[in-house]
């Protein structure tokens, strides 16, 4: 069964009517960006349970039991590379530099193993983001979707 999370996309749709809005780095890119959002649907399988949503604010520090990840809403199954790359655009916002985090997606076994999976995700992810920024309200959330599209259109290159 497919992940739940093989339906994110947001670049098919900017592709057939851009806004003004978009950054000449994403339109400029559009059809590239559309054409690897649109492989991560046969790519979204896998056995591995995955958070879906690991961010800062999903994270419960214990200084003598650790990291524990809470609000599991969007918990799917699918390829290991989801959480990864999820957390990766994470480290960019926190102020890594896309160029460090994109060697770690590299050489991280996890999603070494998986290249095109992964890339397909943050693709699919970063399209979703740019597409649902520009929806109405609520506010606070739209300015981290914003963020957060920026940060995954500098990982894809």
């Amino acid at each position: 069964m497919p992940s739940t999370a093989a339906v994110l996309h947001g670049w098919d749709e900017l592709l057939a009517d851009p806004p003004a809005d978009l950054a000449p780095a994403a339109r400029d890119r559009l059809p590239q960006l559309a054409e690897l959002e649109a492989a991560w649907p046969a790519l979204a399988h896998g056995n591995r349970i995955v958070h879906g949503d690991l961010r800062a604010d999903n994270m419960v520090r214990d200084h003598h039991l650790g990291v524990t990840f809470v609000d599991w809403a969007h918990a799917t199954t699918g390829p290991a590379c989801i959480d990864a790359a999820s957390l990766a655009l994470q480290l960019i916002l926190a102020g890594h530099t896309p160029a460090a985090i994109a060697r770690l997606l590299r050489d991280h076994p996890v999603t070494a193993s998986s290249p095109d999976t992964t890339t397909a995700f943050l693709a699919a992810l970063t399209g979703h983001w740019h597409r649902n920024a520009r929806k109405p309200a609520p506010p606070g959330l739209r300015a981290y979707q914003h963020r957060a599209a920026t940060a995954g259109l500098g990982l894809l290159g």
